[in-house]
């Protein structure tokens, strides 16, 4: 599914109709007959009603009827009435809406669904692809239309903030790889007046923590009923069940609505992973429950290894660098295999760690309405986990505002400096991989120091509220890249964790019921009596370092290959002789691995455009990195 929004203007109008059209084109008018949606979508992914001079448009999966969107749409006063449709139509859309000639459009809060905006000819266009929105920018350049000088280059700066590990700060996030091509920010949507003219509005904010761990269970399981439920309207789904709550907790929902499931799960190569056991455990279970299907162990031998270098570009997201991209080989194996058993569309528990996996964050949240309360629940945190005192008492009272976080966090990023976590965090604290070349380093800090001096506000005052939120936005931007790869061969991937109503259930749970203290408590009591009690009980995951050994001693050759002629590098941005010392030698540690992620995803998305997109535009490395360089020095 890809579309862009225009506004109902003259130019609007004009940048639609020179638009590549094939069969498959689609077109959603506004009143006055210009385009208002172009794009290509099955459908299955659109729901449509018009109620006089308003229409809404649901593109995405979802279970609403035309019929009861319609009755939704007429009872709307205004546009912005649309923030509360949000509790009545359950699954993961774009929700396109218009009253006349004003317009308003937005994504989902995870941003699995997320608007993309630039502005060409003096009105600005939506998108969700970046891509399509640089090339339409190509091409209203080449037609003689006004626009930000080089909309639609390769952005260097911004991957040089993609180099970050395990990821940048949400205001960065933001960024795409492609110049004056922005994302709407979480939470927020898109509006054109009827003149045309474009603003973003606020129309989310997270709940307010409150409801007691019985209340909230309830929540959460209606939630992620009905999140499961808008997929189920399909004759075969396979699904992912690795073993973990989250996965089997879906698992288990699907299976309740009688679809044909196909199950699958990754043998692991470490004789101490108990995942396939559990796995084996669950889809045992399963089979009494589920009407059809069948369990698919998926074997490592024969199967792709990790970080095994993708083979064409449909093996990578052109939207931007791939979050999974380690896993991105057994991703393509897996779409294959399951498709060839009638799936087209995968689940996974994607995003349940996110939300419900407790935080010592929440503690400094707690500390900040109920001091006492806080201090009982830490000392309790203590005794389960080796926290020394000053770290209990940072993350009982300190912190600082977003701003000056973001801000602290440029003199943190540079490789080997100290960065010491703090359960006041407001996101998890990155770093540039040790290859970074010193001009990238400084790029980014000056780029950090920038979007804190332009006091961003957080999602929410409350630290645990908007490291949720920002953690399940970082799952969604994984969610959007492995959809894009998989979709590629057939097969949707979709996460029902990530769904807006599942998000708002998570996010309403009582501060005191996210405290670390073993499990996933809340999810845990959601899922009794639809899980199996073992899994409930269940505790932590090993990690797969095995994967990540195995897939890096296959592979090596490969991409220790990348070293000699390395896109970063003529971009400079990296320093291939510091890269490929990593990539050649044994790391028993495998911490030193973890920046390894977001460099190759950035290599490999590199590659895979056509030069023309990727250098075209550029200025010489020298002039790009001038000021980087002199702010260093």
């Amino acid at each position: 599914m890809d579309f862009l929004v225009f506004p109902d203007h003259p130019v609007g109008d004009r940048l639609a109709t020179g638009l590549p059209r094939t069969p498959a084109t689609r077109t959603v008018a506004h009143l006055s007959g210009r385009p208002w949606i172009v794009g290509h979508w099955r459908r299955e992914e659109v729901v449509t009603a018009r109620v006089g001079p308003r229409c809404a448009v649901l593109l995405g999966t979802t279970s609403a009827t035309p019929g009861a969107l319609a009755r939704l749409l007429h009872r709307l006063r205004d546009l912005d009435d649309l923030a509360e449709l949000r509790h009545e139509l359950p699954g993961s859309f774009f929700l396109l809406a218009c009253m006349g000639a004003e317009i308003r459009s937005r994504g989902s809060l995870s941003a699995v669904r997320r608007l993309h905006r630039t502005d060409l000819g003096g009105i600005t266009v939506l998108g969700s692809r970046p891509q399509d929105l640089a090339a339409l920018a190509r091409t209203a350049a080449a037609a003689g239309l006004p626009g930000a000088p080089r909309t639609g280059a390769l952005d260097e700066e911004a991957l040089a903030v993609r180099l970050l590990a395990p990821g940048a700060p949400l205001p960065l996030a933001q960024r795409t790889p492609w110049r004056a091509v922005h994302a709407v920010p979480p939470g927020h949507c898109a509006a054109h007046d009827p003149a045309g003219r474009y603003r973003e509005l606020r129309w989310w904010r997270p709940p307010e923590p409150e409801l007691p761990l019985p209340d909230a269970a309830e929540a959460v399981r209606e939630a992620l009923s009905a999140a499961v439920h808008a997929r189920t309207d399909r004759a075969v789904l396979s699904a992912d069940l690795t073993g973990g709550l989250d996965s089997t907790s879906v698992c288990f929902l699907a299976a309740r609505d009688g679809t044909e499931l196909i199950t699958t799960a990754w043998e692991g190569r470490d004789p101490a992973d108990d995942d396939p056991l559990w796995s084996a455990h669950s889809a045992y279970r399963l089979s009494r429950v589920r009407r059809a299907g069948c369990h698919l162990p998926l074997p490592y031998t024969g199967a792709p290894t990790w970080y095994t270098p993708p083979e064409q570009p449909a093996d990578t997201d052109p939207a931007g660098p791939l979050g999974a991209v380690r896993e991105a080989a057994r991703l393509v194996h897996q779409a294959r295999l399951v498709a060839a058993f009638g799936s087209r569309m995968h689940l996974a528990g994607t995003g349940g760690d996110a939300l419900f996996t407790p935080r010592p964050l929440a503690l400094n949240s707690l500390a900040r309405g109920d001091v006492r309360a806080a201090l009982r629940l830490a000392r309790r945190a203590r005794r389960l986990a080796p926290w020394s005192l000053p770290a209990t008492v940072r993350t009982l009272l300190g912190g600082r505002s977003y701003p000056r976080w973001l801000a602290a966090g440029a003199d943190r990023i540079a490789p080997g400096a100290r960065r010491r976590p703090c359960g006041a965090d407001w996101e998890d604290v990155p770093a540039m991989p040790p290859w970074a070349h010193p001009d990238a380093v400084a790029t980014v800090r000056r780029l950090l120091r920038e979007a804190a001096a332009a006091a961003p506000e957080p999602l929410d005052p409350l630290r645990a509220q908007h490291e949720a939120a920002a953690a399940a936005v970082r799952a969604g931007a994984r969610v959007r890249g492995i959809d894009a790869l998989m979709s590629a061969h057939g097969v949707a991937y979709e996460a029902p964790f990530l769904d807006d109503a599942v998000i708002e259930a998570a996010l309403a749970v009582r501060l005191a019921d996210r405290v670390p203290g073993g499990g996933e408590p809340v999810l845990t009591a959601a899922m009794r009596g639809t899980v199996p009690g073992p899994v409930l009980g269940r505790g932590g995951r090993r990690a797969h370092s095995a994967e990540l050994h195995a897939g890096l001693r296959r592979n090596r050759r490969a991409l220790a290959a990348l070293c000699a002629d390395s896109r970063l590098a003529a971009l400079g941005l990296i320093r291939p002789e510091a890269l490929r010392p990593v990539l050649t030698s044994l790391q028993p540690d495998t911490g030193a691995l973890r920046p390894l992620d977001p460099t190759l995803a950035a290599e490999f998305w590199l590659r895979a455009l056509p030069p023309p997109q990727a250098y075209d535009a550029l200025p010489a490395p020298a002039a790009r990195m001038s000021a980087p360089a002199a702010e260093n020095g």
